[in-house]
Parts: C-alpha cells; sequence; structure tokens
C-alpha cells in the first residue's frame, strides 16, 4: 500500500511516495539541463520551482548505449524515463517516521564512467534506510562523451569545461549540503560510497578542492585512485573521437557544432570508439583528467603524501573481480598459455609507453613470464588454467592492488581506514562467476531478492545472512565512522605495513590484504 507525501525543500515542493515505512523522492533535479547551451557546460542551478513537483517515478537517466548482454544483461537497465539530457536528478529514500536528523548516505554508480543510473532497481534504498534508520541519496550524472571529453587542449574548445561527471557529483553533494534536511538528513554526516567508476570518482573527490566539506566519510568498492587521464591521453581520445565525428579538432565552430548534434550521435561516435584509443586493459576513455582544475594530479599520489581529506575510509575489492568480464567470453575463458602470453605481453608493454619500442618489448616479455609463473598455482596449491590465470591477473591489477595501494597510503598517515575482501561465491556458478565484480552490490543494498537475481545467490540463509552482515558494517561506518560499532563483526583497522582484509563470504574472517610477492611483484611494475 502506498500513499502521497508531499515535502518542502529550498528549490520548491515535491511530492513522492510512502512505501512499505520508507517515503521515497524520484527524480528530484539538483541541477538544470545538460542539453544545447548546456551541453559541455559545468551544472547550472535548477530554477526553482512554485507549483508541487510529482516525484513519484524516476527522472531520465544520462544518455548511454545499451545494456550488457547474456548473464549480465540485466545489470545496466535504465528504468523510468529513459535517457537524455535532463539527466542531473536524484532519488531520496528516508524513513516515514519522525526522529532526529538522520546520517545520509550518498550513492554514485559504476558502469566504466559510460553506463548506469542511481534509478537502477538493484541501487534501491528502501532496505538501507529501513534497516539503519538512515536516508539513501542515489545520482544520476553525466557519462561517456558528454561527461568526460576534453577539449581543453584544442583552440575550438575553449567554452568547454572538463570533468563534467564529476563536476556533476559535486552538484549533487551541494544540494545534500543545502536540501537534505527537509528529509529528515543530517548535512553534517554525509557518507559518499560508490562501486567500480563509482568508487574511483568518489576517491577522487577525496582530493579535490571543489569537495571540501560536502562528505564526512567514504566507502570505496572495487575502485581506488589510479583512473585518471593525463592532458596529453584525453586529447589523443578527443582526436579519434572527433575522427569519428568527421569533425576538425581546430575548426572555429567545433563547440557549436557538438552542441547542435543530436546526443544519439554522440553515443554512436562513442561506440565506434571501441579500442582505438590505445588504453592498457582497466583503463577507461572517459574516467577523470587532469585538468589542473578540479583534477590536479593522480589521486593515488595525493593519498600517498598525506594531501587527501583526512576522512575515515572503507576500501576493498570482490575476491574474482575481472571474472564478471569473462564469464561470457569463451575466449578469454579458454586461453592458452601462448595466447596469455601475448595478452600479458601488450597490457606489460601499454603500461610503460614512454620506453623505446625495443626496450618495451624485453621489460614486458619478461614481466609476462614473472606473472604467468607467480599467478600459475593459486592459494591452496590448485593449478590454474590459463584463462583463470588471466582473470586473477587482471582482478589484482585492475581492482585489488590499486585497492590495497590507497589503504596503505592512508592508514599510513593515521587516518582511520578498513579494508575489505568479497568472497562469496554463486551457488549457480561458483567456478565460472565467483566472487566478480559487482556481486557484492545486492548484498549491500539488501536487494538480493530481487526476481531476476534469485537464480544467482539461490535462496539461502547464509546470503541473507551475509546480507544483514555486510549491510550493517556499511551502516555502522556511515553512522560512527566504525563498522564495528554495530557489535560484534570484529573487523580490525588496517595498520601501515601489516594491513588486514575483512572477509565477507570467506571461509575465514580475516586473511593479510594481499600476498606479499604479488604485492611485490605490481611495486615494481608500477615503479618501472
Amino acid at each position: 500500500m502506498t500513499s502521497r507525501v508531499r515535502v518542502q525543500t529550498p528549490s520548491g515542493p515535491v511530492e513522492g511516495v510512502e512505501e512499505r515505512g520508507v517515503r521515497v523522492f524520484r527524480g528530484i533535479p539538483y541541477a538544470g539541463s545538460t542539453a544545447g547551451d548546456g551541453r559541455f557546460r559545468a551544472p547550472e542551478p535548477v530554477v526553482a520551482w512554485c507549483e508541487t513537483r510529482d516525484a513519484s517515478e524516476f527522472a531520465q537517466a544520462a544518455p548511454q548505449s545499451g545494456g550488457g548482454k547474456g548473464l549480465f544483461r540485466n545489470f545496466s537497465p535504465i528504468p523510468g524515463a529513459g535517457i537524455g539530457e535532463e539527466c542531473l536528478n536524484l532519488n531520496v529514500w528516508t524513513p516515514a517516521d519522525a526522529g532526529p536528523p538522520r546520517p545520509v548516505l550518498v550513492w554514485v554508480h559504476g558502469g566504466g564512467f559510460s553506463h548506469g543510473s542511481g534509478n537502477f532497481h538493484l541501487y534501491s534504498g528502501e532496505y538501507l534506510a529501513r534497516r539503519g534508520d538512515v536516508v539513501v541519496v542515489t545520482v544520476n550524472y553525466r557519462l561517456g562523451a558528454l561527461g568526460g571529453l576534453d577539449l581543453g587542449s584544442f583552440a575550438a574548445g575553449a567554452g568547454a569545461e572538463s570533468n563534467l561527471g564529476l563536476r556533476d557529483q559535486v552538484a549533487a553533494l551541494e544540494w545534500v549540503r543545502s536540501h537534505v534536511d527537509s528529509f529528515g538528513g543530517d548535512p553534517g554526516n554525509v557518507t559518499l560510497f560508490g562501486q567500480s567508476a563509482g568508487a574511483m570518482s568518489a576517491c577522487t573527490l577525496m582530493t579535490t578542492s571543489a569537495a571540501d566539506g560536502l562528505f564526512h566519510r567514504a566507502i570505496l568498492q572495487s575502485g581506488a585512485g589510479n583512473n585518471v587521464n593525463d592532458r596529453a591521453r584525453a586529447r589523443r581520445i578527443a582526436e579519434v573521437f572527433l575522427g569519428e565525428l568527421k569533425l576538425d579538432p581546430d575548426r572555429k565552430d567545433l563547440l557549436a557544432r557538438l552542441r547542435a548534434m543530436d546526443f544519439r550521435e554522440l553515443l554512436a561516435a562513442q561506440a565506434r570508439l571501441g579500442s582505438s584509443h590505445g588504453l592498457a586493459l582497466g583503463q577507461m576513455a572517459w574516467q577523470p583528467v587532469l585538468d589542473g582544475e578540479i583534477v590536479n594530479e593522480s589521486p593515488q599520489v595525493r593519498f600517498q603524501r598525506g594531501s587527501a581529506a583526512k576522512l575515515p575510509l572503507l576500501i576493498g575489492s570482490n575476491l574474482d573481480e575481472w571474472k564478471m568480464f569473462t564469464a561470457t567470453d569463451k575466449k578469454r575463458r579458454r586461453l592458452d598459455e601462448s595466447t596469455l602470453r601475448g595478452y600479458l605481453e601488450q597490457t606489460f608493454a601499454l603500461e610503460n609507453p614512454s620506453e623505446g619500442d625495443e626496450e618495451v618489448g624485453v621489460s614486458a616479455r619478461a614481466r609476462a613470464e614473472e606473472a604467468m609463473a607467480l599467478y600459475r598455482v593459486a592459494p591452496g596449491g590448485v593449478t590454474r588454467s590459463p584463462g583463470e590465470m588471466w582473470a586473477s591477473l587482471q582482478t589484482d591489477r585492475v581492482f585489488h592492488y590499486p585497492a590495497v595501494k590507497l589503504a596503505e597510503a592512508h592508514a599510513s598517515h593515521d587516518r582511520p581506514t578498513w579494508f575489505y575482501r568479497f568472497d562469496w561465491k554463486p551457488p549457480l556458478a561458483p567456478r565460472r562467476v565467483g566472487a566478480c565484480h559487482s556481486l557484492e552490490l545486492a548484498f549491500v543494498f539488501g536487494t538480493l531478492r530481487t526476481r531476476w537475481l534469485r537464480p544467482l545467490f539461490g535462496a539461502s540463509s547464509r546470503a541473507v545472512n551475509l546480507s544483514v552482515r555486510m549491510q550493517d558494517a556499511w551502516l555502522s561506518f556511515a553512522r560512527e565512522g566504525d563498522p564495528n560499532s554495530a557489535g560484534e563483526l570484529s573487523w580490525p583497522g588496517y595498520t601501515s605495513g601489516r594491513g588486514l582484509a575483512k572477509l565477507f563470504g570467506g571461509r575465514e574472517e580475516h586473511d593479510r590484504a594481499m600476498d606479499p610477492a604479488l604485492r611485490q611483484f605490481w611495486d615494481a611494475v608500477e615503479g618501472s
């Protein structure tokens, strides 16, 4: 049973619905339109309204191409009003009961900086709001070229602003600061949490002055501080993208032409870009850019120097992250050793493009051989297939090692840090899918019983109990800055030099954050 509920905000009145003891307000604009002259500009303040705005249905998600395929096709639906450039909106869940100001959790969705939506039903804030007596906000922000194209290196790009997706997130956090008390939230107790590209964004926001004071804790799920493009790389990506549109980067009316195009033309060019940007696997074309304004240097460097925000940090990754990308890819799962060796040589060559071609080749071949020796045998003594070696190596390279490095840096400056590893494997496909990228999301949000997820997770009480434990840890962290405050979790803080990971869904309670030999290998790769 639902009923309508009206709230007066500083921007104007909104009317949402009360569902099962939780009030939800969907599609509230936090900034103006990004169409026309708003395209490639920083978000503008939303124009206030006097008439009551209907907030019972989701509004537009950011323009993006179609969702995933096969097993993961349901991870990218865009419910509600579809996609469009009226996409700078957010959704709020808050308990119906009156009470003192509540902690606020602001969710930044993932999707490789090119897909996803805060409207996605997997991210429903209903269960967290009810269980934790908190306010949950999920945000839509610009994606792909519309959120990450950098034209600053071109004279004709004057007037276009950079890092628009990040600027949108800052605008959403500013909205939370000035509006969330209307929904029972405490603007002085805001936790920013995100996964994958959302975690990478949140990490970056911990290092930019534009977000100072807008949040007070951070949770980074499967994302850290390595995913930024320098200006030269961003220029190369822009040149390839503009080439797909048959536009000269130096033409005087470049920006006007880009603003006049239907956004679907830009999405089509973005899709044609493919892998021609020349980035190593795990690096994304539309990730944040070192623009000297919003992002001055790599977030990882700022964490190492101690100049990131001095906030409590909860960070971690999943045991088998890369299996999300190989689960439906027979070619990668069934690699032979020769093909794997070629993949590794190419990957390590792209990691060090500044060396001469001959030096790159020699170094990459040596790294490939060393990596194969290190990843051939799994913990417990089981020999991995070449496909499993590839998935394990990519998990560490793209997700796990960057997370360990970030936790190490934050903890080294005596800042509260907790590290986790998500080990739960679905009974449907424990080896093929494993504890893959994104699998923890339903556990954190309490959406395990979503109809299309039931076959994957089963109906086991173990999965439900694990979800409850994770929700309580995340909620305790949001409330107190310590995931242990709910009771008997026994999660030791991360100590620099002796970091432990809390295991969720594993056979043990704790494990060292990373095997020393693997840590030494990736330190050497990063330093070469």
